[in-house]
């Protein structure tokens, strides 16, 4: 892509933000959540060893599986780092494998498998929102890349506050992990669209008070391929960037499979790069229904807020302490007025 394209587009990004920026603040006061405290997103992880063990794992997903992958936003509180989405030949699915990848622990059991500790507020979360969560660990001394489901994990106490996941060294990232990904994740769009919403809850949260841009490349005509996407938000640099390389119908059907949560309409018209690549400028915003998904995740998580008991109705001839007292006081002026004189 030209400098010249490159300019035009963060001009075009530099106008529409400034019009998502105004209507968002007119709309703010709709959501009282109370993470407003998250200010920006980052693709990259704080801990350098964990981004070390991301940078691993994706190499692996892109070159040896061909699957997009996507480093999660942070903060993330969901323990999920990143997501890979399945592919038939090319050709979106619909379907994702969520991870969360970490820097391999040095202990190990007597049989060389790794002692992987999880936090019990990840399972917690994972275990509520029926998420098939894939953890990898990176070996940085070997270079070696294990795997296990979360769902393996062990321990009888609930209230520990960390739970142990043995990850066979065995389980290896290779051709077989590939198969055992594909064969675990469901089709089901109910499910795949809850995992969605709970996968991708940051991110939401920080669109619904912003909206944001994204960006893509459409590369073909007859079965057209969809790459690179960019997500602004408030600034006029991409703050999530993403190398898909996908193969869908249209847009329309990979946004509804990436990005369920999202509404979203044309900022620009189709923009064509020497006939070969067709740029996309959208709005996005969160959609309804999200928004309530994210008012439902707060009030379960903060609880039942404290409350006084509502008063009961009144009936047409309820008297109050004070009209009682000021009837009897009558009645007795009224008996006192009627006695006769002696």
């Amino acid at each position: 892509m030209t400098g010249r394209l490159q300019a035009v587009i963060l001009i075009i990004v530099a106008a529409v933000m400034a019009v998502c920026r105004f209507f968002a603040a007119a709309g703010r006061g709709k959501l009282s959540r109370s993470r407003r405290h998250i200010i920006g997103l980052s693709a990259s992880h704080a801990d350098p060893a964990v981004c070390a063990a991301i940078d691993a794992v994706e190499k692996v997903f892109v070159r040896d599986f061909n699957w997009p992958f996507r480093r999660l936003s942070y903060p993330q509180e969901s323990g999920i780092d990143a997501r890979a989405e399945i592919l038939d030949n090319g050709w979106s699915t619909g379907r994702f494998l969520a991870m969360q990848i970490r820097p391999a622990p040095p202990a190990r059991d007597d049989r060389g498998d790794y002692m992987h500790q999880i936090q019990k507020r990840d399972l917690d979360y994972w275990t509520s929102h029926s998420l098939s969560i894939c953890v990898i660990l990176f070996n940085p001394d070997s270079g070696d890349i294990a795997w296990q489901w979360a769902s393996a994990v062990s321990g009888n106490d609930r209230n520990e506050e960390r739970w142990l996941l043995t990850v066979p060294a065995s389980n290896v990232m290779d051709a077989s992990a590939r198969l055992s990904f594909e064969e675990a994740i469901q089709a089901n769009p109910q499910m795949l669209l809850r995992s969605a919403l709970a996968v991708d809850r940051a991110l939401m949260e920080r669109i619904s008070d912003h909206g944001a841009l994204f960006i893509w490349d459409e590369w073909g005509d007859s079965s057209p391929m969809f790459r690179n996407l960019r997500v602004f938000l408030d600034k006029d640099e991409p703050e999530i960037q993403v190398d898909y390389r996908i193969r869908a119908h249209d847009l329309h059907e990979l946004m509804v499979q990436l990005f369920p949560w999202a509404s979203y309409s044309y900022a620009e018209p189709i923009n064509e790069y020497s006939g070969k690549v067709a740029v996309h400028v959208l709005e996005v915003q969160v959609r309804p229904e999200a928004l309530a998904y994210l008012e439902a995740e707060e009030f379960l998580e903060a609880g039942y807020p404290e409350e006084q008991d509502p008063p009961s109705p009144e009936t047409e001839d309820y008297m109050t302490d004070e009209e009682e007292a000021a009837f009897w006081q009558s009645r007795r002026a009224s008996r006192g007025s009627a006695e006769p004189e002696n």
